[in-house]
């Protein structure tokens, strides 16, 4: 018969100093047996593989010790070594998944009215407590309430929201927490060394990340790897048995996206493939990379990181040439991408989409510099001082209007540009247009035909001011037209489409003409401010209310 154990067994605490992870309650358990504030019931809860059911043992040596009790168990004596074996005769181990009738519950009822046979306390753990039944909680509540001095109960659960509320309230609480993946690590490190196992550091990183907080299970995991490896610990043999991507993939795959190479983030994907991959935790373990990224690059504290020191060096340099916003808009589409693998019947080309998005996504540029940009166009539009004015050699080339299929200039890109063309033009060129500009008499009759002739040929050019001027008197005098009679959303319309209507006047009347606007009730209004009407007609917009405190 083979007497090998297990390295989850084999190197099991043994002590409360043994235990890693859980000080908060090892200091409270050690504490209580010095000062003989001894509860007569526990319940420790947590995440399994976290020491729950051995901190239980732990304490159950410490009561029934020989030299008890006492915070240090010799581990030596009869009743040491028949807890650690399972075979004392004060110490009852159930388990509550198979015994959780009220007839179970009854038989410890009964059973603990005798004294202990050779310890000082009979102890009674009971592991996954909560799949106890209701009826066998409730037979359970008076002897748990009132049990016999020598009687101390330790429950153990990982889902302690199913326990009654009656049962919490007769026992003290211990919550236990995931184990921090660097003090799996350093204990993996130990473990491996006292074993005479030689390792690389990645390797038993891989292992203790791939536990997730949980020591048993990366017991397990060493076990497993240590059988497929043959003795010795790589990080390429960890990935292959436990059938996880290697982590060189992950810097691969951000560098290539960072430096928009779509054809390799594909080739990655192939490779991804090719290996067998979960692809959903391939994205995942992805989304966890840029997470990480983010953080170094707007705190620049490694520590905050669960990364070797191997990693930390490579991580600082990539997160070094990409920008705090594209990484945060690069997790944005990597968690929805993750979303979509998740529920893809094929993931792969969801995946491949989404690294494709990531890839074209360009660096974003701040707020308040669009709003300083915004500002200085504004100014330059309203001929503010101060702004410089770019030579003639510098003014941008008339193109030829592209075909139906070619690119298209947005519309307030091309207002913005014909802008500034004119304030690029000198102040003596324009004083001498207006000493040109040829005078003529006002005409009554002439200024009706104009008016309609003008209104016809503004329809042809743009019907949306045409509709906005069917309701406003138009006068003609010499080079100024005056357009009365028009308020509201019209009014808005007409004086955002300013320059428009001016250049539709010009070509009606072969002459430049200045358009000008007269509002009766404008006296008792205020006046849009000149930012917002050139904001409105750079991007074509309207007002819709304004709630400026002079207007309320």
């Amino acid at each position: 018969m083979s007497s090998y154990q297990v390295i989850a067994r084999k190197w099991r605490p043994g002590l409360f100093d043994e235990v890693v992870g859980q000080a908060h309650v090892t200091r409270t358990l050690r504490n209580a047996i010095s000062s003989g504030r001894i509860a007569h019931a526990y319940l420790f809860s947590g995440p399994r593989g976290v020491g729950k059911t051995t901190a239980a043992r732990i304490l159950a040596k410490c009561l029934n010790c020989s030299t008890g009790p006492t915070v240090t168990p010799c581990n030596e004596c009869a009743s040491c070594k028949g807890i650690t074996g399972g075979s004392s005769v004060d110490v009852f181990e159930i388990d509550g998944a198979s015994n959780n009738s009220v007839d179970n519950v009854r038989e410890i009822s009964e059973s603990v009215r005798y004294v202990p046979a050779q310890g000082k306390y009979k102890v009674y753990i009971i592991d996954e407590v909560h799949m106890l039944s209701t009826a066998a909680f409730n037979a359970l509540l008076k002897t748990l309430e009132e049990p016999p001095a020598h009687a101390i109960f330790i429950f153990a659960t990982t889902e302690v929201h199913k326990i009654p509320a009656t049962i919490l309230s007769r026992c003290q609480r211990f919550d236990f927490k995931r184990i921090p993946l660097r003090e799996i690590q350093a204990r993996l490190v130990e473990i491996a060394t006292r074993e005479g196992v030689k390792f690389e550091d990645k390797a038993l990183y891989l292992i203790a990340r791939e536990a997730d907080g949980s020591m048993r299970d990366s017991q397990s995991l060493l076990e497993q790897v240590l059988s497929f490896s043959g003795g010795e610990l790589r990080e390429a043999d960890v990935a292959e048995a436990l059938g996880l991507m290697g982590r060189s993939v992950l810097y691969e795959l951000s560098e290539a996206i960072i430096g928009k190479d779509t054809k390799a983030c594909l080739n990655i994907v192939e490779k991804i493939y090719k290996f067998g991959y979960d692809f959903k935790r391939g994205c995942s373990d992805f989304l966890e990379h840029i997470r990480d990224l983010t953080v170094i690059k707007a705190t620049g504290d490694t520590s905050l990181l669960d990364l070797p020191d191997s990693e930390i060096g490579r991580l600082l340099e990539i997160s070094g040439r990409v920008g705090l916003d594209r990484l945060h808009m690069l997790f944005t589409i990597i968690s929805k991408g993750y979303e979509e693998v998740s529920r893809s019947a094929h993931p792969r080309y969801a995946l491949e989409m989404t690294l494709l998005r990531a890839a074209h996504l360009d660096e974003t540029e701040p707020i308040s510099a669009l709003l300083e940009r915004l500002e200085v166009v504004a100014s330059r539009l309203a001929g503010g001082p101060g702004v410089p004015q770019r030579p003639a050699s510098a003014q941008p080339a008339q193109t030829a209007p592209t075909s139906q299929a070619g690119p298209k200039t947005l519309p307030w890109k091309k207002e913005a540009s014909e802008a500034a063309k004119r304030l690029d033009a000198k102040p003596a060129q324009a004083e001498k247009e207006v000493e040109e500009r040829p005078s003529v008499e006002k005409v009554q009759g002439a200024a009706q035909d104009d008016r309609a002739g003008l209104s016809g040929f503004v329809e042809k050019r743009n019907a949306g001011i045409a509709k906005a001027l069917r309701t406003a008197s138009i006068e003609v005098n010499g080079d100024v037209i005056t357009i009365k009679g028009v308020s509201g959303p019209d009014g808005v319309r007409l004086q955002a489409s300013k320059a428009e209507l001016e250049a539709c006047c010009r070509d009606y009347f072969k002459r430049p003409m200045e358009v000008s606007f007269f509002d009766p009730g404008a006296a008792k209004k205020k006046e849009v401010d000149p930012v917002v009407m050139d904001a409105l007609r750079i991007f074509g917009g309207r007002i819709i209310e304004d709630r400026r405190r002079s207007n309320v």
